[in-house]
């Protein structure tokens, strides 16, 4: 068998990749998840969006999931000349509420609350981080402020407040309205911007269920350094992670920002969720065919964190080389994946505090088994996916097949570190089951006679959460 990659590539859809056929070309160049930025466009954009990517992955034949990113509180100035605002360091303007075109001397806002909670001395970051303010007092619903580093700012730029405790949840009322309008779609994710607790998540899960979402992944974006603090909690509340560093990289000094991708992903594995590393990692391939070789190294940093997915944003929604940029982050990844396996060091995430059960127990003796007796296929029977994620939060240098006849189960596996989706009929008995197991190796894996194929899977079959064993099949 030859190498097939293991990380997986989240690709975010906008403009570049927009209709039927650029979207089945996105799948074809190995696309395994279509982000939609509900912070652009309308629901009903994304809706339409999401049934064309459903129809171009069935061309394709392959098994790619949908994520629907949450806009959350999202803080933006507002309009500007087509040429931006010259803010001048150390002149002094004015911050009002509302969407305003902004003009040297006031700048407007989407949050209203702002005066009530920013404090003097406090910075106030405009467009990622490239300008700086600092307030000097309010007044009235106003917040005053000196420009301590300038520069041209444009319409509807970021906001960011590194010194400032906002009140603001998690969970806008356009995220409520965006959920209801997802369950047309069905997304097998939704990420939720802007988590700081635990209860942030919960209430966007409660959100989901209420909107018909119950059976989608929670993904919680981890880009406020207060998530730091309620790490743990906050990564057991939810599916997944995704490492947005982008906002993280503003909010926290950039030196901090690789100690703190680590330690997200390390708590992700000890819980056994996903985690996505996302953020400029091709960002030069927006305007050039080739990344830069600090990009390669930093996609390759991913790998060796134990991310299960990284992510491709405005190079794929908006770049000149979208599926360019797939092909090489997928050939970064592989080559990457190889040599960890080469030297023996692929990914060995943290063990023994994980809350999988008999599942999980099974999961690492399957890796165990496949280590000693020679070239394996490990397999996962399941109805949920569950089972699977086990088998790939385990690590194992065996290639994994996630067989289920549920859908939506194969969509969100389609995510998994390792794991090739396969759909197989709903078995009653383990004898065919093992028999369509080694089928699906020799086809889909290209395993041969005399391998392996370890299954694990329940009793009695069809029941979600019932792996309880472990089968060894020679081929």
């Amino acid at each position: 068998m030859g190498w097939m990659r293991r990380t997986k590539i989240v690709a975010t859809v906008g403009p570049a990749v927009a209709g039927p056929a650029r979207l089945e070309k996105l799948i074809r160049a190995g696309a395994d998840c279509l982000r939609f930025n509900l912070s652009h466009g309308t629901a009903l954009e994304h809706v339409r969006a999401m049934a064309q990517a459903r129809a171009a992955a069935r061309r394709t034949g392959r098994t790619a999931a949908l994520l629907a990113d949450l806009c959350g509180p999202k803080i933006r100035t507002g309009g500007a000349p087509e040429k931006g605002v010259l803010l001048e360091r150390g002149s002094r303007l004015e911050i009002v509420p509302g969407s305003i075109e902004s003009t040297p001397e006031s700048v407007g806002v989407t949050y209203p609350r702002l005066a009530q909670e920013v404090r003097r001395g406090q910075r106030i970051l405009l467009a990622d981080g490239r300008m700086e303010l600092r307030v000097e007092g309010t007044r009235g619903r106003s917040i005053l402020a000196k420009v301590v580093r300038g520069g041209a700012l444009g319409g509807r730029k970021g906001v960011n407040l590194p010194d400032t405790k906002l009140s603001t949840p998690a969970l806008t009322a356009k995220d409520r309205a965006d959920l209801k309008a997802m369950a047309k779609a069905m997304p097998d994710y939704v990420a939720l911007s802007f988590v700081r607790t635990a209860e942030d998540l919960r209430a966007c899960r409660k959100a989901m269920d209420a909107a018909g979402l119950k059976a989608a992944g929670l993904i919680g974006k981890l880009e406020k350094p207060e998530a730091l603090d309620n790490l743990e909690s906050i990564v057991r509340a939810c599916d997944g992670i995704m490492v947005a560093r982008g906002d993280l990289g503003v909010e926290m000094p950039a030196e901090r920002v690789p100690a703190a991708q680590r330690a997200m992903t390390e708590a992700a594995a000890r819980s056994d969720r996903l985690c996505i590393v996302a953020t400029e990692m091709l960002e030069s391939m927006i305007e050039s065919p080739r990344p830069t070789r600090a990009e390669v190294s930093d996609v390759a940093c991913a790998v060796r964190d134990c991310a299960d997915a990284v992510m491709l944003s405005a190079e794929t929604s908006k770049g000149r080389y979208p599926f360019e940029a797939v092909k090489t982050m997928a050939r970064v990844l592989e080559a990457a994946e190889a040599e960890q396996a080469r030297s023996g060091r692929l990914c060995e995430p943290p063990c023994g505090a994980s809350e999988g059960g008999i599942a999980d127990a099974l999961a690492l003796a399957a890796k165990l088994v496949s280590q000693k007796v020679g070239e394996t296929v490990l397999a996962a029977a399941t109805e949920s996916g569950g089972t699977a994620l086990f088998l790939s939060k385990s690590r194992p240098v065996s290639p994994i097949l996630g067989l289920s006849p549920t859908e939506a189960a194969l969509r969100r596996m389609a995510l998994y570190w390792g794991v090739l989706p396969v759909r197989i009929p709903r078995f009653q008995d383990h004898v065919r089951l093992l028999d369509e197991a080694g089928r699906c190796a020799r086809r889909f894996l290209g395993a041969k006679p005399g391998g392996f194929v370890v299954i694990l899977s329940g009793t009695p079959l069809g029941q979600s959460g019932s792996t309880n064993t472990l089968h060894l099949r020679r081929l």
